[in-house]
């Protein structure tokens, strides 16, 4: 008999495991707000941190994509979003119509 007459590695403890991690990481929801081109996922659009929705980009070009509506961090695949933009002084507050409740 030899040692490895019976052995199958198509139903063996590793491959069950690989198999059952994959299946895990394709079942799992992306939570990302915005989309690979840094738009919003729901709406496609292509709202400025600013939250000007005219606003052709405000801020310095992303060192991550290069767009100059990202602002500290880049927008592509983020997984938040600002709710408002208080400005002090003036008691004027912005909100975000497109943030989830």
């Amino acid at each position: 008999m030899h040692f490895l007459d019976n052995f199958d590695p198509e139903t063996s403890a590793r491959e069950r495991r690989k198999l059952n991690r994959k299946s895990y990481y394709i079942n799992r929801k992306s939570k990302s707000i915005y989309n690979e081109r840094g738009q919003i996922s729901v709406t496609g659009k292509d709202l400025c941190d600013c939250l000007d929705e005219k606003c052709p980009g405000c801020h310095f070009p992303c060192s991550r994509c290069n767009s100059n509506k990202c602002g500290h961090e880049c927008r592509v695949n983020r997984k938040w979003m600002y709710e408002k933009i208080e400005i002090e002084g003036n008691d004027f507050v912005i909100k975000n119509e497109y943030k989830r409740k």
